[in-house]
């Protein structure tokens, strides 16, 4: 299968944690289901329905930490209003503070069956045009990307050994089969939303608990399912 390779970062970034509502907090790492929404906001799809273009088994994703992880928290005023007059003239306010992701940079791996707006992506990241803007979870907290390349997937058996891997690990990898390294390393887990129902719902319909380190490390594991792409050893989400 080819994958396409990419980096994307931006000053501030925010994937909420759905149980934190009045003072919203952020997920270490984007979620699945924020990648999603990334690429089709760079090709085009409509947000109201582009998750039926990604039913699954379609595709193939994984997700790397190219930056220390730093958390920033930003106290905001939200203003009540009823009209467009109410944002200068606003009736009452209220403080609540957000937590953020500052300068964080993340590499993605990408496959896709559906050919046609496969070749779509890799042509707007190639030339660095984006149909909508492109922004990490937040609508404000625009991003930026760059093309890493195109490559062939590499299938590969380890036989038990250690493999630094690149990627964000799925637990289940550990708790099944596998073994980490823990030596120097920050190594922490974040239960993330993986993707959404295919019907237009905007239910999630998978959560997953991921491994990573906060220093962005290759983190060294033994576990299965690893492939390698373009010189990186990773394990689809």
């Amino acid at each position: 299968m080819k994958f396409v390779v990419f980096d994307i970062w931006a000053d501030y970034a925010q994937f909420k944690k759905p149980f934190t509502t009045m003072s919203p907090q952020t997920f270490s790492m984007p979620s699945g289901t924020a990648i999603v929404g990334l690429i089709s906001a760079i090709i085009g799809l409509d947000k109201n329905e582009y998750w039926t273009k990604f039913p699954k088994n379609s595709y193939q994703l994984a997700i790397g930490i190219r930056e220390t992880i730093k958390k920033v928290v930003i106290p905001f005023n939200t203003l009540k209003t009823t009209s467009s007059k109410h944002f200068y003239r606003f009736e009452a306010h209220k403080q609540t503070t957000m937590e953020f992701i500052k300068d964080g940079k993340f590499r993605i791996w990408f496959a896709w069956n559906d050919v046609d707006n496969f070749r779509k992506l890799v042509e707007n990241l190639k030339n660095h045009e984006s149909y909508y803007t492109a922004s990490l979870g937040l609508a404000w907290n625009i991003a930026d990307f760059k093309f890493v390349g195109l490559f062939e997937e590499e299938t590969i058996n380890l036989n038990n050994e250690f493999c630094e891997i690149n990627s964000v690990i799925p637990k289940r990898s550990i708790v099944e089969n596998g073994e980490i390294d823990f030596e120097n390393h920050k190594i922490f887990v974040n239960n993330i939303p993986v993707r959404m129902r295919s019907d237009n719902s905007r239910i999630v319909e998978q959560y997953d608990e991921y491994l990573f380190d906060s220093d962005g490390k290759p983190i060294r594991a033994i576990v299965d399912n690893i492939i390698k792409v373009g010189g990186d050893y990773i394990i689809p989400l």
